[in-house]
């Protein structure tokens, strides 16, 4: 369905904190002459939930006391896409774990079960769109996400 895609982050932002998963900064840059996306709003909103309990849980665990994670909606350059990013200022990955931060069963949690990023990146595929990453250790983790834009 199209889908406001601003309205979404901010919804996502609310669950998340509603969940326990408080305590950071959310800085909201959002795009509001976007279009409309098309995509199931149950299945991308869990997507940014599982992306923002991620960084907040990676923050906590680097003890950090000025947590911020930076939401950005924009148009993706040279494409019909829009683009979600995910960006907190947490411990980061190194290039070994961002090989298989995507594979089924791979967790850097003590008690994680390793699916959540496995599944948000088969959810975003079901909706024409794409998720990957960006992180070097010691600087925080950059996800960002595409979907199609609506044609309405």
């Amino acid at each position: 369905e199209p889908i406001d895609l601003n309205r979404l982050v901010e919804e996502a932002v609310i669950v998340a904190i509603n969940d326990g998963f408080g305590g950071f900064q959310p800085e909201l840059e959002l795009d509001y002459s976007l279009p409309l996306v098309l995509c199931s709003q149950i299945q991308v909103k869990k997507v940014l939930v599982n992306l923002l309990r991620n960084s907040v849980e990676a923050m906590r665990e680097a003890g950090l006391s000025d947590a911020s994670i930076i939401i950005r909606v924009s148009t993706r350059a040279g494409s019909n896409m829009a683009q979600v990013t995910v960006q907190d200022n947490g411990a980061g990955m190194d290039a070994e774990t961002i090989k298989h931060i995507f594979d089924p069963f791979f967790t850097t949690k003590p008690t994680g079960m390793g699916l959540g990023l496995a599944i948000s990146r088969s959810l975003l595929e079901a909706n024409g769109g794409k998720l990957w990453v960006e992180s070097c250790a010691g600087s925080g983790a950059i996800f960002h996400f595409s979907l199609p834009f609506a044609h309405v």
